[in-house]
């Protein structure tokens, strides 16, 4: 027996041997039904029910062990199927994110605590490194997601947006940036200063470098560093030197201590959660950048007035 016999058996018990009512609840036809019955019969040899007038009127004695057994293997077959269900709803296994040093501490702080303690059946291993070498080691496979600076500037790579804000330039008070009364700093005047920033395996730096050669100006770094504090802290100190950042790096600094504003035109600076057409082949994987998508859509753009 099938557990469909099973099932079938079942429900003709329970509805007082009335195929067609048995057979509008298990949504067959009854000529199914019937048919389940006799090859039960057949296939055990035994009688199962008692017939009067071609009607189904009772069980056998064989058929009321046949039934008594057949519940048993019946209740046990809904157990194992609630555990498959469970098992298939509880997400387990490793995913390897990839996140810039600077992303992660700005923006994926509380999202990484959300991720872990809603799901402690997936590991996540975190890879801290540039956007352009977490790009490489996704085409590669190396990783699974990567959160980086959009946009990703390798083939085959797909985004999706999850955080959007401005690169900004910061200042000493007393620099002359200060005293300008518009909100926006162009980029020309930008291009005359001593400056402090990220150095070219960021993404804001590389796209910094090409906003220069793309209006023809050579920018004049006072220091490159992998440090966004050291940044802040040289230009508090110096009021020759500007820092060119991302907008919410500089939120811990009191605007007594260090100023910003836009630039003009405007320097975006857009997170994007990455991942290849072969990196969501596993369920688990497609399943974290699903979460995290959903985490993020509640962000807006952010903006900080100086």
């Amino acid at each position: 027996m099938d557990i469909n016999q099973i099932k079938y058996l079942l429900a003709i018990i329970d509805n007082d041997f009335n195929l067609t009512k048995s057979a509008e609840i298990l949504h067959v036809s009854q000529p199914a039904i019937s048919k389940s019955i006799k090859d039960i019969e057949f296939r055990q040899g035994i009688k199962v029910f008692k017939h009067k007038k071609g009607r189904i009127i009772g069980l056998t004695r064989y058929g009321l062990a046949l039934v008594n057994e057949s519940r048993k293997v019946y209740q046990q077959y809904i157990e194992m199927m609630e555990k498959l269900n469970r098992f298939s709803e509880e997400k387990n296994g490793t995913v390897k994110i990839g996140i810039a040093p600077v992303i992660n501490s700005i923006v994926f702080n509380d999202a990484l605590i959300s991720f872990i303690n809603s799901n402690p059946g997936i590991e996540l291993k975190l890879v801290e490194c540039g956007g352009y070498s977490l790009q490489k080691m996704l085409v590669l496979g190396d990783i699974d997601l990567a959160v980086i600076v959009s946009p990703a500037t390798i083939e085959g790579i797909y985004e999706n947006l999850i955080y959007e804000s401005s690169v900004r330039v910061w200042f000493n008070a007393n620099h002359r940036f200060n005293k300008i009364k518009k909100k926006e700093i162009p980029f020309t005047e930008v291009e005359k200063e001593k400056i402090v920033t990220l150095t070219d395996s960021f993404m804001v730096t590389f796209q910094l470098n090409k906003r220069f050669r793309g209006d023809r100006m050579k920018p004049n770094y006072f220091l490159q560093t992998v440090s966004w504090d050291l940044v802040l802290n040289l230009v508090q100190r110096d009021s020759e030197l500007i820092g060119i950042l991302a907008a919410p790096i500089g939120q811990n600094y009191s605007d007594k201590e260090i100023k910003s504003k836009e630039m003009t035109p405007t320097f975006p600076w857009r997170i994007s959660l990455c991942n290849t057409i072969t990196s969501i082949e596993s369920p688990t994987v497609e399943y974290t950048k699903k979460w995290f998508l959903k985490y993020f859509s509640k962000y807006k753009k952010i903006s900080i007035e100086n």
